[in-house]
């Protein structure tokens, strides 16, 4: 799951906002796995772009995972041994929370 804040959204209300939109379950942020700058990437008109990629562990709460978006065309729920292709940074915060990783993942300086 991911997405793109609206202007003056905090990150964890960002996630459980695209977390309804795209599927209509509603959640809860548990904790943050990972935070990491994307690749830069440019863009048709020539501007560069590098995106914060913050990566939460979170709970559902309720409603029935279904697509509840233009932006969706499936969603359900995966045993971690049959995921679905991933870009590679969301199949690293998988990895790093079945690893048992406590506290959060950032690259050191």
């Amino acid at each position: 799951m991911s997405g793109c804040l609206d202007p003056g959204e905090q990150p964890a209300f960002g996630i459980v906002r695209e977390i309804f939109e795209e599927t209509g379950v509603t959640a809860e942020v548990e904790r943050v796995l990972a935070v990491e700058a994307t690749d830069r990437a440019e863009h048709a008109n020539g501007d560069w772009t590098v995106f914060m990629d913050v990566c939460f562990v979170c709970r559902p709460t309720g409603g029935v995972a279904h697509v509840h978006d233009d932006e969706s065309v499936d969603v359900g729920w995966f045993p971690f041994t049959d995921l679905p292709e991933m870009p590679e940074r969301h199949n690293a915060c998988v990895k790093r929370y079945l690893d048992g990783a406590e506290g959060a993942w950032f690259a050191q300086p």
